[in-house]
């Protein structure tokens, strides 16, 4: 029988390498190969595997940066998505989901939920839907964008997980927040402040975090 040539041909052979010697037989830039698979459905993925290692130094900080890193690395949203998950699955066998045993009695509750967690891409907002009693229903990442557009799918999704509450986060790492919030985030705090009370929704605050600072929103968005 002739092998197969060209990228499905190439898939073909790394797939069952797998199966026959395990996937600790490829090298760094093949396991990226493979990953990718996902992400570039027809395309040679070899040379964009190369390229990340190449700027990134090595696979595990390949797979440790952030969305913003790897978009700044050329790729799509589908490849930042698909090497987001290996850190994250190995996040969460190292800290088991206990999410719906974390009851945030008040926002230092929060914030100490917060520090255990990894940094989340700095373009977008952690939300915590909550329960009657504040447990954690959800603990979801929205992207930054349109505040019309934000709140509109935070609120759609507090509807659909029954949510009573909402906690608001922004992580920017190491970067300091400037004092009293960015207008972006003053009026994505509103807005969502606004129309969650409509709702019958209570948001107990925005809170914009980094390098070693925290910075509740709440007076001024409730202003």
């Amino acid at each position: 029988m002739k092998t197969g040539t060209g990228p499905g041909g190439h898939r073909a052979r790394m797939r069952r390498r797998i199966r026959t010697a395990g996937a600790h037989s490829l090298a760094d830039y093949e396991l990226l190969e493979v990953l990718l698979f996902a992400a570039v459905p027809r395309r040679d993925t070899k040379p964009k595997a190369k390229a990340l290692l190449a700027r990134f130094g090595s696979l595990e900080a390949v797979l440790d940066a952030t969305p913003a890193a790897l978009r700044a690395a050329g790729l799509g949203p589908r490849g930042v998505a698909v090497l987001g998950c290996p850190a994250r699955v190995a996040w969460r066998l190292a800290h088991p989901d206990l999410r719906a045993q974390v009851m945030f009695t008040d926002m230092a509750a929060v914030l100490e939920y917060c520090d255990r967690l990894p940094v989340h891409d700095a373009d977008g907002w952690r939300v915590f839907y909550l329960d009657s009693v504040r447990h954690v229903l959800a603990d979801e990442v929205t992207a930054t964008g349109q505040p019309a557009d934000m709140c509109r799918a935070v609120l759609a999704r507090a509807l659909e997980l029954h949510a009573v509450s909402l906690v608001a986060v922004r992580d920017m790492g190491r970067q300091t927040p400037p004092k009293g919030g960015s207008p972006a985030e003053l009026r994505f705090g509103r807005m969502l402040h606004t129309h969650a009370r409509l709702l019958g929704l209570t948001l107990h605050d925005c809170v914009v975090r980094g390098g070693g600072t925290s910075t509740s929103l709440r007076a001024m968005i409730v202003a």
